[in-house]
């Protein structure tokens, strides 16, 4: 007879633990996904889950959610890593068009920290590497903007800043004239002289298109307009500024 209350006993309790076992996917705190099947245990301080013979046991403070099915749609709070405001995106590409520059499409990179204000909006700061006729270290504001709330969102941004020049003149201008003159360059007047670069003004309007693959990393796709003007200065007052009108293409990474 006790044999059987045992047996009977045992069954209850597994039929038990078994019937409050559910499926779907549980999303930690850190980053990782588990598909399997998952029930709570010590009054629901703590989620067993059962995956591909494997058996996990967490706090519940480390459980993000649990979905039935797989999510590709993760809220704010999911797109960066443990729910963090901050967000970091680094891009490289080119600056394609025809300008004063002997280059028509240099190379460039940056990189900035941001802090969301709202599940749309953006901001930070940034810095960055440009290749012309020298090499510009561009310090930047970045605001950016989501259309919608999703993993997958196209977003608008506004890089503005100044460039600052990393060298001295690599290249020979001959238009240079003195800054209080009214007309350039003086009749008979030219130079062949190196002139001090001073940077100049920067500004990026743009739009671009990102996907997060996890929760703390993703890729973008961005294309703009960029206009920066740079100034280069000589003896006797002679100044040269250089307006350029890029368009600005680049791919990046955030995390």
């Amino acid at each position: 007879m006790k044999k059987v209350n045992l047996l009977l006993l045992a069954t209850l309790f597994t039929f038990s633990v078994f019937a409050q076992q559910d499926k779907g996917y549980v999303y930690l705190k850190n980053g990782s996904i588990i598909k399997g099947k998952y029930s709570y245990l010590e009054n629901q301080q703590k989620l067993r889950i059962e995956s591909s013979g494997n058996i996990w046991i967490f706090e519940t403070d480390q459980i993000d959610s649990i979905s039935t099915k797989r999510s590709h749609v993760f809220s704010e709070a999911d797109q960066s890593l443990s729910g963090s405001k901050f967000f970091f995106r680094t891009e490289l590409g080119v600056l394609a068009g025809n300008s004063e520059n002997s280059q028509s499409a240099p190379f460039s990179i940056s990189a900035s920290a941001n802090y969301r204000l709202t599940s749309l909006m953006s901001v930070g700061l940034g810095l960055g590497l440009e290749f012309f006729n020298e090499t510009y270290t561009p310090v930047f504001a970045n605001f950016e903007y989501k259309l919608r709330e999703s993993s997958s969102t196209p977003y608008l941004f506004l890089k503005a800043g100044y460039q600052f020049p990393t060298e001295e003149s690599n290249a020979i201008y001959y238009d240079v004239y003195p800054i209080w003159s009214s007309f350039a360059p003086w009749p008979g007047y030219y130079s062949q002289e190196g002139y001090d670069t001073r940077g100049g003004i920067l500004v990026n309007p743009g739009v671009g298109y990102q996907q997060m693959i996890t929760r703390g990393f993703g890729m973008n796709f961005a294309v703009g307009y960029q206009f920066h003007r740079l100034n280069y200065e000589g003896e006797n007052d002679y100044s040269l500024d250089i307006d350029y009108n890029r368009l600005s293409i680049k791919i990046g990474i955030i995390f």
